[in-house]
């Protein structure tokens, strides 16, 4: 368990073993960390591809918000159909479905002439990444057995640098090969078959029961019953985590989502250039910190660190929107403490979930993922009716939100007294 970090008394650890030999367990943690790699390098094309979809299709502002809506409606649906799948199959085939998603969305994209059939190739895309966040973690509580703040931020640090590499390849694919959008995402399609087919014969550890069901199956007799996804949803602790959990996902899509366009269409700065260097920035200092503050994450204390993290938040993008343009110079820090959040979310979960953790992940990812989804269509919106420097700028509110929330699930996990020191 997290040694000082929120430490679940009436829970039993996340598995102390895991059902592979010594190299499966290696190759495992390649599968994990590659698929991460190539998740944040292709989800964060859209920093430059985005743009240039719009530009290519003359796409409206709303038409711009639905299509950004719709695709993290992607992600949430199929975040909850992996949920669902996982519960029900087991970790592995949720996580090649992924793929399969993937592989398919990456090579249809290519052939769509219009801005909706695009967005309809880009769906499929999306779908893969919802099945990749519920699968990831629920591979990761499985093989994660320590020190889980540690492992997650160095897992989610491999999103980070492939966020790094995919905006600047991306523009300089656009603007020095000559290649459209659409090529950019099918020289994709090679890294997804890279991990797509060794997974295939990777084995996965053996599904376990939690240790309350295994009780209660002692007691009645009966056999041993899984908790599902609908069990999860039940649960009150679920739904504080998911939307803490959903806010911190906003915070940090703004800026992947709307921070280019709000250089471009405020200040007039090139996406390919201007703006791909803002996201490089950002998930530059965003993987340096899951690299290098897993540690003191589990020194401070995971509630602690959450609370600090947004608060910091807010300062940062107070000043770097008080500054106008040289704002650019201030906003890509918000990237050393955005990137803390979601492993360390997850990591809580892990110890306060116990055995039950990937079930409960995947309601959490789920319902976070709603939440995210509502409100990229708001800032479409929020452009839309405020003009466009007030859609990004309304991360303010969303991180004192933030906070809010984690003053609640401080206060919950208090009252239940199952939290014994970390805070």
């Amino acid at each position: 368990m997290p040694n000082g970090a929120a430490l679940v008394s009436s829970v039993p650890p996340p598995y102390t073993e895991c059902c592979v030999t010594k190299l499966q367990r290696i190759m495992l943690f390649f599968l994990l960390f590659g698929t991460m790699l190539i998740f944040g390098l292709i989800e964060n094309i859209k920093g430059v591809s985005y743009p240039l979809i719009k530009a290519e299709f003359d796409a409206s502002w709303e038409q711009q918000g639905f299509m950004v809506s719709m695709l993290s409606l992607s992600y949430v649906s199929f975040s909850i159909a992996a949920g669902i799948f996982l519960g029900r199959f087991g970790i592995k085939p949720a996580f090649l479905s992924g793929f399969a998603a993937l592989t398919l969305g990456l090579f249809s994209v290519f052939f769509m002439p219009g801005f909706f059939s695009a967005a309809a190739a880009l769906f499929l895309v999306f779908a893969g990444f919802g099945f990749f966040e519920v699968g990831i973690n629920a591979l990761a509580s499985r093989t994660f057995t320590s020190k889980a703040a540690v492992l997650m931020n160095m897992l989610h640090a491999f999103y980070g640098i492939g966020a790094i590499i995919g905006p600047k390849a991306a523009g300089l694919l656009a603007n020095n090969a000559g290649f459209g959008w659409r090529y950019i995402y099918l020289l994709c399609l090679p890294l997804s078959l890279m991990l797509f087919i060794p997974g295939i014969f990777i084995k996965f550890p053996e599904e376990k029961h939690s240790r309350s069901a295994v009780n209660e199956a002692d007691k009645t007799g009966g056999p041993v019953k899984r908790k599902s996804f609908f069990d999860a949803l039940r649960s009150p602790m679920v739904w504080f985590f998911s939307l803490t959990l959903g806010l911190a996902v906003v915070i940090e899509m703004n800026s992947a989502n709307w921070g280019p366009l709000y250089f471009q269409d405020v200040y007039g700065m090139d996406p390919t250039t201007g703006g791909a260097a803002f996201l490089s920035a950002f998930f530059i200092v965003f993987t340096l910190s899951r690299l290098v503050c897993g540690a003191f994450v589990e020194r401070i204390g995971y509630i602690r660190s959450l609370t600090g993290l947004a608060c910091i938040i807010l300062l940062i993008f107070i000043a770097g929107f008080c500054l106008g343009e040289r704002g650019i110079y201030i906003l890509p820090a918000l990237g050393f403490f955005v990137a803390l959040l979601w492993p360390t979310i997850m990591a809580l979960a892990i110890v306060r979930f116990g055995d039950d953790a990937p079930v409960m992940s995947s309601a959490m990812i789920a319902i976070g993922g709603i939440l995210n989804a509502g409100v990229q269509f708001l800032v479409g919106l929020t452009n839309r009716f405020f003009g466009p420097a007030w859609g990004y700028r309304s991360s303010l509110l969303y991180t004192a939100l933030l906070i809010g929330m984690l003053i609640l699930l401080r206060k919950k996990l208090n009252q239940t007294r199952e939290v014994r020191h970390g805070f």
